[in-house]
C-alpha cells in the first residue's frame, strides 16, 4: 500500500522562493530551512498547542474552538496575537477547507462574511482534496478576490502536495502546479513519537510561509477524516 515510501532528502527537493510579501505571521518566514513539530488531528483540539522547532524552541500556538456553530482552529503567534482562522464551509461542493487571516492578504482586499471574535476574516486560501488521484494530493488556491480563489484545478493549483503511496501519511509539496519543480515542503510522520503524542515532522523551504504550510497539515487531516 505504500505507507512506509518515504519522501526525498529536502536539500535535493527544495528550489529558491523569494519570500511573500503578503506574509501572515510578522517575521516568521525563515531565510532556512526550519522543522516544525506539528501535532495530528489539530482540528479536533480541545485546549491549544504549542508548535515548537526542531530545537524545541516556541514557534506559534493552535488554539481548537469547538463550542462554536462550526469547529475552528486559530493559529496565533507566541504572545497571543491570531494569524489565521481554519473552518471548512458546509455547503462546499467538494472535500474543501478554508484559511482566513485576519488582515488583508493583498492591499484593497475586502473581508469576507466571515468573523471571529467580533474581528473579520479575509480571504488567504482554499485546500481541497483531489478524490480522482490514485495516491492522496491536495491542492492550495490562493485567495484572487473578496471572497475567491483561483481556479480549483490540477493545472492551477497554486500549491500541490502528493503522498508517495496510497496509505501514506506524508507529502511532498510544491509551490505551483509542477511536481518536478518547485519544492517547498516536507510533511513527514515522526519516527519517534513526541510529548507522548502523534507528530509531523513539517520542513518547510525558506521564503515559504510556515504558517500556510500547517494550515495546510491540519486541513489534510480534517479532510482525511470527513473522507473516512
Amino acid at each position: 500500500m505504500g505507507c512506509t515510501n518515504s519522501l526525498p532528502v529536502a536539500e535535493e527537493f527544495f528550489a529558491d522562493h523569494d519570500p511573500s510579501p503578503n506574509e501572515y505571521g510578522g517575521g516568521l518566514i525563515s531565510t532556512k530551512p526550519i522543522q516544525l513539530k506539528v501535532r495530528q488531528k489539530l482540528f479536533s483540539l480541545r485546549g491549544d498547542f504549542t508548535v515548537k522547532d526542531s530545537d524545541g524552541t516556541a514557534y506559534c500556538k493552535v488554539v481548537g474552538i469547538l463550542l462554536s456553530m462550526r469547529q475552528r482552529v486559530l493559529i496565533k503567534d507566541m504572545d497571543g496575537n491570531a494569524i489565521a482562522c481554519i473552518l471548512e464551509k458546509v455547503m462546499s461542493m467538494s472535500p474543501a477547507m478554508f484559511i482566513y487571516g485576519f488582515k488583508p492578504f493583498y492591499e484593497g482586499q475586502q473581508p469576507t462574511p466571515e468573523t471571529q471574535d467580533g474581528k473579520p476574516l479575509y480571504a488567504w486560501a482554499k485546500v481541497w482534496n483531489a478524490v480522482t488521484s490514485l495516491t492522496p494530493m491536495y491542492m492550495i488556491q490562493m485567495a484572487n478576490g473578496n471572497d475567491s480563489y483561483t481556479r480549483a484545478s490540477y493545472e492551477t493549483a497554486d500549491y500541490k502536495s502528493w503522498a508517495p503511496g496510497v496509505a501514506a501519511p506524508r507529502l511532498s509539496v510544491v509551490k505551483g502546479a509542477d511536481k518536478t519543480k518547485g519544492g517547498c515542503c516536507l510533511i513527514d510522520r515522526a519516527t519517534l513519537q513526541f510529548e507522548g503524542m502523534n507528530m509531523y515532522d513539517v520542513t518547510v523551504a525558506p521564503g515559504i510561509d510556515p504558517i500556510l504550510m500547517i494550515g495546510l497539515v491540519i486541513c489534510k487531516d480534517k479532510i482525511v477524516e470527513k473522507n473516512n
